[in-house]
């Protein structure tokens, strides 16, 4: 009897690092992307520096920046900023 053969499958997204933190964020910055308020509003250099400011710089002041936010965190912005280059 012949073995089928195992087709790998596509990934659902462009990034795999195989991190989940990271690829959750990747994910959901995404789904913002495409689905904010307004959908597909394009990055300006003005959001990546409001971003990194709240979500890094001002997480980290007040203490509450672990590895796991900050990996979620950086996902989320490479993955809101691919929406951009990257369509659906």
């Amino acid at each position: 009897m012949r073995e089928l053969m195992h087709t790998p499958t596509k990934p659902h997204t462009l990034v795999v690092l195989g991190e989940q933190h990271f690829d959750h964020g990747y994910l959901c910055g995404r789904a913002g992307y495409f689905n904010g308020d307004p959908p597909e509003k394009p990055v300006t250099w003005e959001d990546m520096v409001d971003f990194i400011t709240g979500n890094f710089l001002e997480l980290d002041r007040e203490g509450l920046l672990d590895e796991e936010r900050l990996r979620d965190n950086a996902g989320f912005l490479v993955g809101w900023m691919s929406g951009m280059s990257f369509p659906r």
